[in-house]
């Protein structure tokens, strides 16, 4: 069974959201020459009235759950662009994508999952981490990923290998995390397929470098919305711009 490949997140607290240094897997490319590479950047727009993702869920209490406003930031413009992750999947060419070595750790603190979208590539391992002083419970119900941690208590570091999503979007694969103690706790890892992704800017700008020449759909994924927005583009030893739209 094919496993999610988590990349090493290194959390540091900064005012009201995370500051994440995300480490991208190894390449190994299928037939291509990857000495000519260019660069994709461009802007994503949200709307101001987000689209929700409940139709996905499994059951009423996890549609509940899975789409809590207070930590998706529905409202706070630049904590939904934080949670944008956009991706380029080469269509021209095969790449490989290798697991990243060290585990990801997503954490538990202040009864909030930091981050609270994690992008993922096909292959490792995510540790949970209890940073609070009272018990939190991980699971997941998301078809294809089922899991449960178990009651952990603070300072616990618990590894779940997680199994990869089939059920949505081809290379975006959402699986949504609850904790079973606190009702409010909601977040989302999503599995790519594809090792270049980024995170947006608070300020809804991105940039995707060192992109080897072909064809690409790029993609914007975001929690609130039930659509990925794409754009397909063609690179040729040059630079690309890319307006995406939710």
């Amino acid at each position: 069974m094919l496993k999610i490949a988590l990349s090493l997140f290194i959390v540091i607290g900064f005012a009201s959201h995370t500051i994440i240094e995300e480490k991208k897997p190894k390449v190994v490319y299928t037939g291509h020459n990857s000495s000519i590479t260019g660069t994709v950047s461009g802007t994503v727009t949200i709307p101001d009235q987000p689209r929700s993702r409940q139709r996905i869920s499994r059951g009423r209490a996890y549609r509940n759950r899975g789409t809590s406003a207070a930590t998706t930031g529905t409202g706070d413009k630049k904590t939904a662009f934080f949670n944008t992750i956009i991706s380029a999947h080469p269509l021209s060419y095969n790449v490989e994508v290798e697991p990243i070595a060290e585990p990801v750790q997503i954490i538990q603190e202040n009864a909030e999952f930091k981050p609270h979208v994690t992008p993922v590539t096909i292959g490792s391992t995510v540790e949970f981490v209890n940073n609070d002083a009272f018990f939190h419970n991980v699971y997941s119900l998301t078809r294809g990923a089922k899991f449960n941690i178990g009651r952990r208590p603070k300072g616990d570091v618990f590894s779940q290998k997680i199994p990869a999503t089939k059920w949505k979007v081809e290379g975006i694969g959402p699986i949504n995390l609850l904790c079973d103690i606190h009702s409010q706790m909601n977040a989302k890892i999503v599995s790519l397929d594809t090792p270049y992704y980024t995170r947006a800017n608070e300020d809804g700008t991105y940039s995707l470098e060192n992109l080897p020449d072909g064809t690409y759909e790029i993609r914007a994924y975001n929690p609130n919305f039930d659509d990925v927005a794409s754009q397909t583009i063609t690179i040729s030893g040059n630079s690309a711009t890319v307006a995406l739209s939710f």
